[in-house]
């Protein structure tokens, strides 16, 4: 009888635990009664464009010649500097001797003209030398002639000795001048020579195409073997550190962009994840025929950014007051939607809304429900009323 007796007591329990935990779940399953309120939404303006590299060149040769080394492909990362395409410059190289042969030759001339020209100017030295020693005496002789006390033919004798060097100097001098003009000559070829020298030598190096900055190569358009010339394409190199978003933005929101403004940008590529992105330039000039602008948005360095990409930016050029419920509050029937609130009995009802934009888990309403008006957070059991 004890065992009877506890048996239903167990029961009894179980029976009243039961029934508190189906209470306890019908209670959390009613839906809320919340207040429909207006917030502060950020105006945002979402602009498409592509992704452009901030510099990017087309590599071409300065000189005619067949393609020896391309030793990049596309994709291939490149330094500032470095090698890319090596061409055939062995004509040049023996243009080059030939300047340098030519510079060589003019040079040992110029040693010998110098040699000449210090020899010539000793000379010169010892004639002055001389003609002051011919027109003392000469100065003597003409007195003791005027004097009587010499000979016509003594007199004569000097007036010739001066004459003599006189004409020894002019013959000196007029071969310092010819050597001095030789000299100049020379050293004119020379300044050619030399200038030939740098001329083929820069056209030489120009046969090595190097990069003009670190980036990627992004098209290969020649081959060895190939002939390049100036203004043929060669390889095309790009800046991939610093790759910019160039959205398109029509005129009327360009007054609420400005320079530095931080702003999303994403990228369907590479998912739904969207990174910070700065205005980096605003081109000041718009398009004539489409009234747009092109806004240039630096971007952070990305290792699947790629140029030529489309993406979004999203501008927030404004606020607005928006009011905004729950959206598992909106019950769609048909192409109806409409919210349950609760009328002047307390009971629910179904009311007719019209919707908008969508933030995240919660709708923006348009009409149907004002702001301070309670709704329920979702649809109850029963419907028994509508509005």
């Amino acid at each position: 009888m004890i065992r009877t007796f506890l048996s239903k007591c167990h029961l009894g329990l179980f029976l009243i635990l039961t029934t508190l935990l189906f209470i306890s779940q019908q209670a959390s399953a009613a839906p809320q009664t919340l207040i429909a309120a207006v917030v502060e939404r950020n105006l945002v303006y979402e602009a498409v464009g592509t992704i452009q590299p901030r510099m990017t060149t087309t590599l071409s040769s300065k000189v005619t010649g067949n393609v020896l080394e391309v030793l990049k492909r596309e994709g291939d990362s490149v330094s500032a500097g470095e090698i890319l395409v090596k061409i055939d410059a062995r004509d040049l190289a023996s243009d080059l001797a030939g300047a340098k042969a030519g510079l060589s030759e003019a040079a040992a001339g110029l040693s010998e003209l110098d040699r000449n020209r210090q020899g010539a100017l000793a000379n010169k030295e010892q004639v002055l030398s001389s003609l002051k020693l011919a027109e003392s005496n000469f100065q003597r002789t003409k007195e003791l002639f005027d004097k009587k006390s010499v000979s016509r033919q003594e007199f004569d004798q000097a007036q010739a000795q001066l004459d003599g060097t006189r004409a020894q100097l002019k013959a000196v001098e007029a071969q310092i001048n010819g050597i001095e003009a030789t000299r100049s000559r020379i050293g004119a070829r020379m300044n050619q020579a030399q200038a030939g020298i740098s001329k083929v030598e820069t056209v030489k190096g120009l046969a090595e195409v190097a990069a003009p900055f670190s980036g990627r190569v992004t098209a290969r358009k020649i081959e060895p073997g190939m002939l390049a010339a100036p203004g043929i394409p060669l390889l095309m190199v790009e800046d991939d550190s610093n790759l910019r978003l160039e959205a398109i933005i029509p005129e009327s929101m360009i007054a609420s962009i400005s320079e530095g403004q931080v702003i999303s940008v994403g990228v369907d590529a590479l998912g739904s994840d969207f990174f910070n992105g700065t205005v980096a330039e605003i081109v000041p000039a718009a398009d004539m025929l489409s009234h747009t602008f092109i806004v240039k948005i630096s971007l952070p360095n990305h290792p699947r950014l790629r140029s030529g990409m489309y993406a979004r930016g999203r501008f927030i050029i404004g606020s607005e007051p928006v009011l905004l419920v729950t959206r598992k509050a909106v019950e769609e029937r048909g192409q109806l939607e409409g919210i349950w609130t609760p009328n002047e009995t307390g009971r629910p009802a179904w009311r007719l809304i019209r919707t908008g934009r969508t933030f995240e888990d919660q709708i923006e309403v348009l009409s149907g429900l004002a702001s301070g008006e309670t709704y329920l957070s979702e649809a109850p059991g029963e419907h028994t009323e509508r509005k």
